[in-house]
């Protein structure tokens, strides 16, 4: 197995951050990028639903910072309970370098979207709402996984220069941290992501092929899936069986949420079919449901 790489340089974990013009981390450019692209997608869905874009305006400023707080909470936690860095936080505060994670990237921001969408319940359907929030979020993570790969984050096990060197020199190279070559776990997500994307956005959220909320409830069963077969090939040394256990837990609750929507959403919903083969769901309790007013109302 060739795992040597004598003239490379030496990457220490999260050492070595790859920067745009000067000092500017590639992490925060992707961080950005994947909230601007979640955000336009969101705009689409949510436009098409008739919703109100004061109402997302809202809901953005305060999803982006309960997100970054939620995020690098659960990292702080996790340097508690792993003792990672010593169990240093003397640079708590800088995001830039990395530390955020995922799970309590999503959490707080889902709870504090609840809060406010519950006191919209008359003018928005929430299930809507966050049939289409959650899944579009995949595409964000897409983003931002290539900014742990620029901060040499999210990277398991050892390999072979062999078995990556496909990828191209700039990914591969960049693989050799501490000594080894390394399993690019950032791509796998990055990649699974995009395609829990088109298939929960583009195919099944686009033409209404599920009730509403569930698409939401498809994200975290996707999410928890992806996770769970993943953190078992992380590097030994980052590897946290309750970030295993948090994954189970997302598929479990998701699949529990999916049921939950698919079975009480027949009874709130009427299907009205637009197209040959497309149908939208209108909530009898806040909407109009005549067929002929509902259809006019689908066209514009």
């Amino acid at each position: 197995m060739n795992n040597s790489a004598p003239n490379l340089p030496l990457i220490t974990p999260g050492g070595s951050p790859l920067t745009l013009f000067g000092d500017f981390r590639v992490y925060t450019f992707t961080m950005l990028l994947g909230i601007i692209a979640s955000i336009f997608s969101i705009l689409y869905f949510w436009k098409k639903n008739r919703f109100s874009v004061d109402i997302l305006l809202i809901l953005i400023i305060i999803t982006i910072p309960s997100a970054l707080i939620g995020a690098r909470l659960f990292w702080i936690i996790e340097v508690a309970i792993s003792n990672k860095n010593n169990g240093s936080l003397d640079r708590w505060w800088a995001i830039w370098e990395g530390g955020l994670s995922i799970q309590g990237g999503v959490l707080l921001p889902t709870i504090c979207d609840l809060i406010y969408l519950r006191k919209k319940r008359t003018v928005i359907d929430i299930r809507k709402a966050f049939g289409i929030i959650l899944p579009n979020v995949l595409l964000g993570q897409a983003i931002g996984r290539w900014g742990n790969f620029a901060n040499h984050e999210l990277y398991g096990g050892i390999c072979s220069f062999d078995s990556i060197k496909w990828l191209g020199e700039g990914i591969a190279f960049n693989m050799y941290i501490d000594g080894s070559f390394r399993i690019p776990l950032f791509l796998i997500e990055s990649c699974t992501s995009i395609i829990g994307y088109l298939i929960l956005v583009w195919g099944i959220l686009q033409f209404n092929l599920l009730r509403p909320g569930s698409t939401g409830a498809l994200y975290l069963i996707w999410y928890g899936l992806i996770r769970t077969i993943l953190e078992p090939f992380r590097d030994p040394a980052d590897f946290e069986m309750w970030y295993l256990m948090l994954a189970i837990a997302s598929f479990v609750i998701g699949s529990l949420l999916l049921l939950y929507f698919e079975i009480t959403g027949k009874k709130i919903y009427q299907k009205i079919r637009y197209k040959k083969h497309s149908y939208y769901y209108f909530n009898t309790k806040v909407q109009i449901v005549s067929a002929n007013t509902s259809l006019k109302w689908i066209n514009g």
